[in-house]
């Protein structure tokens, strides 16, 4: 039944690889950008796949694979997330269960999104979380240990009776045409806890995270512009550990900030910001 729903959910990927109407190529690519998870071997990672540079015009098709080293992890569960909620399973009406679909070969998961209808208000339009992975890391994993997760073609035919190998698709399959998108990827990754290098706190000031000899807003701004993902803030490793007055292990978050602030504002003591002995 499985492979059934799998067949079906191909049908629409198919309309995107054979000649009818018009076909067009876009320049922009659709961005997907796999996350990583830290946990202990043995324990559950939960990995979200996100979509990026998505047209607005909406994509109808969707199918691509994670390849990942089953001697690693154990893959246990994909979710479809938020933006691939679109209101087409209620519409295909009988085929709704084909929309969305997942299966594990072994040494891939091949994810499978595809539509028949030609409304784009059906359409995949919206930047964010795509997919969810869930699993469990291996018992015997090292610890420091890494394992990838890195988006590719899945590994079967471009469409059930085909020869032709099938690559990464992102499409638009509308009524008189059909557009192509090419993708670019950020693959993402497992990691087991432990392994990692102690930093020698002996010269920390910390609170300091621009590494002046002083604490103050300027250190919580800098802290905060990199939680967000600025590329212009840059912390040094020292930075990072002085920046860590939460969980001291150099791993810099927006609870750092708030703790920074209260010492700032008087409300906690600078020993409040170090470990506990």
């Amino acid at each position: 039944m499985k492979k059934m729903r799998i067949v079906s959910g191909l049908l629409a990927m198919a309309m995107a690889a054979v000649s009818f109407g018009t076909t067009a190529f876009a320049a922009d690519n659709v961005q997907v950008k796999v996350g990583t998870d830290t946990v202990k071997a043995g324990e559950n990672f939960s990995v979200d796949v996100e979509l990026a540079s998505v047209p607005s015009t909406g994509l109808s098709s969707i199918d691509f694979a994670i390849n990942y080293d089953k001697d690693a992890v154990k893959i246990t569960d994909v979710k479809l997330g938020a933006v691939g909620d679109t209101g087409a399973k209620a519409a295909e009406g009988d085929l709704g269960d084909t929309l969305f679909n997942w299966y594990d070969n072994g040494k891939q998961i091949v994810i499978v999104w595809a539509t028949g209808l030609t409304d784009s208000k059906y359409w995949v339009s919206k930047d964010g979380v795509f997919l969810t992975i869930t699993g469990t890391a291996s018992a015997s994993a090292a610890a420091g240990s890494e394992s990838k997760l890195t988006v590719a073609p899945a590994d079967r035919a471009v469409y059930p009776g085909a020869s032709e190998k099938a690559s990464t698709y992102f499409s638009a399959v509308g009524a008189d045409k059909t557009t192509n998108y090419e993708g670019s990827f950020t693959n993402g990754s497992v990691k087991i806890a432990g392994g990692e290098t102690q930093p020698d706190d002996t010269n920390a000031v910390w609170g300091d995270a621009d590494c002046n000899g002083t604490v103050d807003v300027n250190d919580v701004v800098l802290i905060a512009r990199f939680c967000a993902e600025d590329g212009t803030a840059v912390i040094s490793t020292d930075g990072k550990r002085n920046a860590d007055v939460t969980t001291h292990s150099s791993k810099v978050d927006q609870e750092d900030c708030s703790q920074i602030l209260k010492f700032i504002a008087k409300l906690i003591k600078a020993e409040d910001l170090a470990p506990k002995a």
